[in-house]
């Protein structure tokens, strides 16, 4: 159980501290009572009082003591305690003495000797309560603060400002705003190999590692994380296409550093897939009445998420044409074009460029002297020249065996050179799986 308030009494008479504790002892409301013949010894007990946690509503000090004078200490005790009530009991203050006690130490009550026991006791009682009830409010708020920060780790504050509300409890059902925003979504590749053989405590404790590792990157350049499922996130951002290009190119920087945490504890390093789109979402509350749920809806939503799939074939980060349309500056990032796709449950088809930047370097420079080459394979092929298409690609898998998208887009070639080409086809990949 915590240790009940104490009060303290000063006063270099004996006779005083003897009256006082008599007086104050046994009260009922329950708090201890503290003497001290000077200011020393009654910061002395101050400072192990406050080491102890205990609280001390109310200090009582006589004015003319040696040493400190009774509105010095009570000056110190205001600077250690601001809450502490401070009384000046004395017959001896002049008018100076009490003013500064009351301008710089937060006096309560001046009261002079001889006191009125009824009067002191009262004027202790109310002190004490007053001291309590304010701690109590303080309380309330500090647990409220904290409620409010836990909640909006699951809800987070940007949404809601988004929403036009500044507390959850404001939230209702069908609150929504509509907005352009660029769309985040990473996942780990080979997450069921990663988990396998270990516990559940020890996988929890690696992904939460991995996430905070992941999200700071994203809360750095003003997007917050929308949702997370297993080891995938999704974090939104504001209009333009910038801060979620950098954040995505700082979340590899930082994927470095955990993987050489990784690497000292003899675990397997950790390869993820980051897609990105661009475009108006629907950002709202829905649900059953009694269970709300704040959730993106729209096609930029769904398409970061299929764009992420393609990252096994096409490259470790992908944008959307949207998105490097969005850009400020295209050509302040190295992008290389990868492939023109349809998306199950998306009509409309979209262009793909790989972000060479926060690879490894030998892999970016790689990637890059080959860009204008794979486009031309690509050209060719949406051209359904498969035979020119093939000698490209043949030539880029020479040159760079590990390159996945031309590895892929080899395989799409070889099999329309044995199959045929669709009869519908427009030059662009429609991927069947979601």
């Amino acid at each position: 159980m915590p240790a009940p308030p104490t009060i303290l009494c000063v006063d270099d008479e004996s006779i005083v501290l003897t009256s006082l504790r008599e007086q104050f002892e046994g009260n009922p409301m329950g708090y201890e009572v503290e003497v001290a013949e000077d200011a020393v010894e009654a910061l002395e007990i101050l400072d192990a009082l406050r080491a102890d946690g205990v609280d001390v509503p109310v200090v009582i000090s006589d004015h003319i003591m040696p040493g400190m004078k009774g509105d010095e200490l009570l000056v110190r005790v205001h600077k250690l305690l601001p809450d502490t009530r401070t009384i000046l009991l004395t017959g001896q203050a002049g008018l100076d003495a009490v003013g500064r006690a009351v301008n710089d130490a937060g006096l309560y009550r001046y009261i002079a000797k001889p006191w009125n026991r009824g009067d002191l006791t009262m004027t202790v009682r109310e002190a004490v309560r007053s001291y309590l009830s304010e701690r109590q409010v303080r309380e309330q708020q500090a647990r409220l603060v904290a409620a409010h920060a836990a909640a909006t780790r699951f809800v987070p504050y940007e949404f809601l400002s988004l929403l036009g509300r500044r507390e959850l409890a404001d939230v209702r059902l069908g609150d929504f705003a509509a907005q352009s925003i660029s769309v985040y979504y990473s996942d780990i590749r080979s997450f069921t190999t990663l988990v396998e053989g270990h516990t559940p405590a020890e996988n929890l404790a690696w992904i939460n590692e991995y996430l905070g590792h992941m999200e700071a990157p994203i809360r750095r350049h003003g997007g917050f994380v929308e949702g997370i499922a297993g080891d995938a996130i999704m974090a939104l951002f504001g209009p333009g296409a910038d801060a979620v290009v950098r954040a995505a190119i700082e979340s590899m920087e930082a994927l470095a550093v955990y993987n050489e945490v990784r690497a000292r504890r003899g675990a397997a390093p950790l390869r993820i897939g980051i897609g990105m789109t661009t475009g108006e979402c629907l950002m709202g509350v829905i649900g059953g009445g009694d269970t709300l749920k704040c959730s993106v809806i729209g096609d930029s939503a769904n398409l970061a998420a299929r764009v992420e799939g393609l990252t096994r074939h096409l490259g470790t980060m992908l944008i959307t044409e949207q998105t490097r349309n969005a850009l400020a500056e295209p050509s302040r990032y190295a992008l290389r074009l990868v492939d023109r796709v349809r998306v199950k449950g998306l009509s409309a088809p979209t262009t793909l460029y790989e972000l060479l930047d926060g690879l490894p370097e030998a892999e970016r420079s790689r990637k890059l002297a080959t860009a204008d080459r794979l486009a031309e394979a690509l050209a060719l092929f949406q051209r359904a020249d498969l035979r020119g298409a093939a000698s490209v690609l043949d030539e880029l898998g020479s040159l760079d065996p590990h390159d996945t998208a031309v590895a892929w887009h080899r395989t799409r070639v070889r099999e329309a050179s044995l199959h045929g080409l669709p009869s519908d086809w427009d030059g662009t990949t429609r991927l069947h799986l979601k």
